[in-house]
């Protein structure tokens, strides 16, 4: 997997100058979702957008309409869309009501890990393009798969979380997106190096 990872980032994407810059629109919704999950107001294309307004709501409803208002609105959409109802429902659970309220800065921060990780692998499992029906059987595809996420999510892990310690509510978007990036681009080094 090391050397699959390492060609993908050397390669396949251009390498750390070029790979990261791929991800645009994922910065701008990733540094929203912090915002939004800080309890601040987020100005979308249909107007304001606030936490507390889902405030018990089903957990999975809140999840879809969470990313339903910060995924771009562009060819991106459906991947961050995906990418952030997966990361919601995987680091606050699917169950019970949602309380914005209870949401801790751990929290946010491993959303924003998770989110990232889904996004990476989704852009990597595209490229892999046909080589996934390769594995000798379905199930070999899917330990995989399961694998190679397990390996992105490690590495958002290290890179991005440690960036993001402190007060994420003296952030502001900019700054934010710019932390991301930074994690982004050293994992591309990260992988690129790999032996």
């Amino acid at each position: 997997m090391a050397k699959a990872l390492q060609k993908y980032a050397s390669a396949a994407t251009g390498g750390s100058d070029v790979g990261p810059r791929r991800f645009g629109p994922a910065y701008g919704s990733g540094a929203d979702l912090i915002q939004a999950l800080s309890g601040e107001d987020i100005q979308t294309s249909s107007g304001s957008f606030n936490l507390a307004s889902l405030a018990g709501l089903p957990m999975d409803e809140a999840a879809q309409s969470i990313a339903e208002a910060l995924a771009p609105q562009n060819a991106d959409a459906d991947q961050v869309r995906s990418a952030m109802q997966d990361s919601l429902a995987e680091v606050l659970g699917e169950d019970g009501g949602f309380d914005p309220t209870a949401i801790g800065s751990d929290q946010i921060v491993a959303v924003l890990v998770e989110f990232f990780a889904r996004i990476l692998f989704q852009e990597i499992s595209a490229a892999a393009g046909e080589a996934w029906k390769k594995a000798p059987s379905v199930e070999r595809s899917t330990a995989t798969e399961n694998e190679l996420l397990e390996v992105v999510r490690a590495a958002m892990d290290a890179h991005l979380s440690p960036r993001l310690t402190g007060n994420l509510g003296a952030l502001d978007r900019d700054q934010i997106a710019a932390i991301e990036r930074a994690a982004l681009v050293d994992i591309w080094q990260a992988w690129s190096d790999a032996e």
